[in-house]
């Protein structure tokens, strides 16, 4: 039986009909540049309708049921291996039996009761730290390296809920804090190396000339003390359907949605296409078609994809720490029924 769902090809033939080009002209035979308007405007209708304006009478944009993730970070344990030494005033930290790896750029470094960055490493008993020592470290020391920072999935587009542990040690989900809370943690408080409780969501690069697309960190307070599992729900950033140098395989890739918002995505991409070449002769249609399609796909996502509660409603607030302590869930039992 055949299906309703819409691929690529489907798409581009569809914006190729609307400029004009003819619906089943060989892609590869058309110029340069209308290939690249067929792409372009591809790409600007997904983005339009995977991010899509407030509808009338809303205050933001619908959030797709079908673009949620699962992501796990898993926590590394403190590097201790080997000794290490540096001079007073110095940057420059020496190790003996290390195994000092480019990883271990920006993690915390800790020795002799001073607390520093890592910024270089140059081999496995050489890096450097971002302020000098402000006392000698002797040979023979013991320090440790912790890492506070985590990447986030390559598709990262947004914390959905809460970032819990996976295990079952019965910890409380972390409390979603901003950069700046996590800095006074940090600078207010001891060095402190436990069960996370905090947890900030930081870009991982603010290069506008980056050759790589925005990425997202985790950043944890207190510092972890061992190996977490910590999962979390996230927003996908969809990716572009066709590659950066067309493929005819791309003409059998199908866009995240599934058959029932198909045709709110060909109004999208169709509404793209009226605003280069029809903008002047017949405004408006296609996008008022996009509109009506977006608003039908939002009523059956929320109608079919959403839950019918909830859930328990509880206050939060009391668990609101001044000071890292190990938080744990704990169950109330009335009348022999067990309350997570």
């Amino acid at each position: 039986m055949a299906s309703l769902q819409m691929t690529f090809k489907d798409l581009r033939e569809e914006v190729q009909r609307y400029l004009g080009y003819g619906r089943t002209t060989d892609f590869l035979s058309m110029p340069d540049h209308q290939q690249g308007d067929v792409i372009s405007i591809i790409n600007r209708g997904f983005r339009q309708f995977y991010n899509p304006t407030p509808l009338p009478g809303e205050s933001s944009g619908h959030d797709w049921s079908f673009l949620r993730g699962e992501g796990v970070v898993q926590t590394l344990e403190p590097v201790t291996a080997g000794t290490v030494s540096g001079g007073s005033g110095s940057a420059n930290i020496t190790g003996s039996g290390t195994a000092f790896t480019a990883a271990m750029v920006g993690r915390i470094f800790k020795s002799g009761g001073q607390v520093r960055e890592v910024v270089t490493q140059s081999t496995s008993t050489a890096i450097s730290i971002d302020t000098q020592l402000d006392a000698a470290i002797p040979a023979l020391s013991t320090y440790e390296i912790v890492a506070h920072e985590y990447e986030l999935p390559s598709d990262f587009g947004g914390l959905r809920g809460e970032v819990t542990f996976r295990d079952d040690d019965g910890y409380a989900p972390l409390r979603l804090v901003n950069e700046a809370s996590i800095m006074r943690l940090r600078t207010e408080g001891d060095y402190i190396k436990d069960v996370p409780e905090y947890v900030a969501i930081i870009p991982a690069g603010t290069d506008n000339e980056s050759t790589i697309e925005q990425r997202f960190k985790l950043s944890l307070w207190p510092f972890p003390d061992k190996k977490y599992d910590l999962l979390f729900s996230y927003t996908v950033y969809a990716q572009a359907m066709s590659s950066t140098v067309y493929n005819i395989l791309d003409d059998l890739h199908i866009p995240i949605g599934g058959a029932y918002h198909s045709e709110t995505i060909l109004s999208s991409c169709l509404a793209v296409a009226e605003q280069i070449v029809d903008e002047f002769n017949n405004p408006g249609k296609m996008q008022a078609k996009f509109v009506e399609r977006l608003s039908a796909s939002i009523s059956y996502d929320r109608r079919n994809m959403l839950p019918d509660g909830f859930g328990y409603n509880g206050d939060h607030s009391s668990n609101i720490l001044p000071t890292a302590s190990r938080r744990r869930l704990q169950n109330v039992t009335r009348n022999n029924i067990l309350y997570p």
